[in-house]
This record gives C-alpha cells, structure tokens and sequence, in this order.
C-alpha cells in the first residue's frame, strides 16, 4: 500500500488569511486540488491531515482529523497512527502549502530500492532556511535558521518525503518518547514535536535525492503567495 499525507492542520498563526494555505487558488484549482491529483497517480490512498480547528475547510477530502498544536512531526505521527500499517507500505509525507509537479512523486517511487532509507528530496541553497547535512552512516543532521543555528550553502529540503510507513512511524514515536515530560513535549525547538527534528534525535535513515534547478513553491505569508503567484516560478 502507497499512503499520501498532505498536511495542513497548522494554526497558520503567520498566514494572514482566514483561507487555509493549502486551500489557496493556483489558477482555476487549489493548491490542494493539484497535489492530491498529481499524489494519486502514484498512490493507493491520498488524505488530508486536518485539525479540530479547521477540519470543516476540507470536508470535501478524504481526511484524517488530530489535535493540533504539538508540533508537525507530531501530526505526521498521529496520522500515521490512523492507518493500520504493513511492514511493506511507504507513504509520502507534503505540506500543504507546497505545490510539486507530478513528476517528482514517480522520480521519487522509481528510486525507492526497498531500503530503510527515507527519501528527501532537496535544492542546494545559500543561506537556507533549513540546512539538511548528510553523514556517512546514512543519517543526517538538520539546522535550522529560525532557532539561531549557524546556516550555510548546502541541502534545503522540499517539504516532501518518501519512505517506510510503519518505519517512519516507529522512529517519530521513538523521538516522542525521548522528549515528554509530565505528558508535554519538552525540546529545544518550541517544546514541540518538529518534524524534521526526528533526524537529529534518533538514527533515522535517510537519503538526499537533489534536484538540481527546482524551483520550489511554499510560502508562509498571504504576502509570499501572492509574490509566487505573480512569477509563476514552479517548473
């Protein structure tokens, strides 16, 4: 079984809009539209991952619907909860503020070689606002800008993953267990469970898959959207 989780139960606290970011009009379709049409060609199932808060938006998806507030990798972990998952099934993990073409899902299942490895897809960039190291035992490391960590030219993911399910699953409970104290999460980042933190905390596998020239689009500000909208700059 091939899973497809897009997220979008944030808070949107940065957003400035009432509209959910992955409800967000990309010509005569949303942003949403698009990826679950492109994620199920190469999927068996696509849901969307909601909130309490903002699940009315989405009643139109097939959805999975968690407390929010925790953190992102603590819905990816409460999502994949949900499903009653298989050793074999992979699943891709996206944000619902991004926007991909269609073919990186199939570039991303053809090179899928059955290992414990999670894929990450990845743009080189100065100065990114995630920095993704790779290390030799096939682990990496993750900085972050935002928390003041030291940033330089390298790995930038593309809020796009893709690996085993229950593996995946079973690391993210791992990460949980490590940093709850008195039933709250207690960590360097926020007190929240980050998604991408799950690399830093525990010996996850994982491997950078670069895609040289992508123009990604992802925004955090209704300001951001309109600015990509008006370039267009997805290819």
């Amino acid at each position: 079984m091939v899973y497809g989780l897009i997220i979008a139960a944030g808070k949107q606290s940065r957003f400035g809009s009432e509209t959910p970011k992955a409800l967000m009009p990309y010509g005569k379709k949303t942003l949403l539209d698009i990826n679950v049409a492109n994620m199920e060609t190469v999927c068996d199932m696509v849901l969307v991952v909601t909130s309490l808060e903002n699940y009315e938006w989405f009643h139109n998806y097939r959805r999975i619907i968690i407390e929010s507030g925790k953190g992102c990798g603590d819905a990816v972990m409460q999502a994949l909860s949900v499903l009653e998952l298989h050793e074999d099934d992979t699943v891709f993990i996206q944000w619902g503020d991004c926007l991909h073409t269609n073919t990186i899902y199939h570039e991303l299942r053809n090179k899928y070689d059955h290992t414990d490895k999670l894929l990450i897809p990845c743009v080189k960039e100065e100065s990114p606002y995630v920095q993704i190291v790779p290390r030799k035992d096939n682990t990496i490391d993750v900085y972050f800008s935002k928390y003041g960590e030291k940033i330089t030219e390298g790995f930038h993911d593309l809020s796009l993953f893709y690996g085993k399910a229950k593996l995946l699953h079973d690391y993210l409970c791992e990460f949980a267990n490590k940093i709850t104290v008195n039933d709250k999460y207690v960590h360097k980042h926020n007190n929240e469970m980050q998604f991408l933190d799950v690399f830093n905390e525990t010996e996850l596998k994982a491997e950078v898959v670069e895609f040289k020239n992508y123009k990604t689009f992802d925004f955090n500000t209704i300001e951001e959207f309109h600015a990509l909208m008006e370039s267009r700059v997805l290819r």
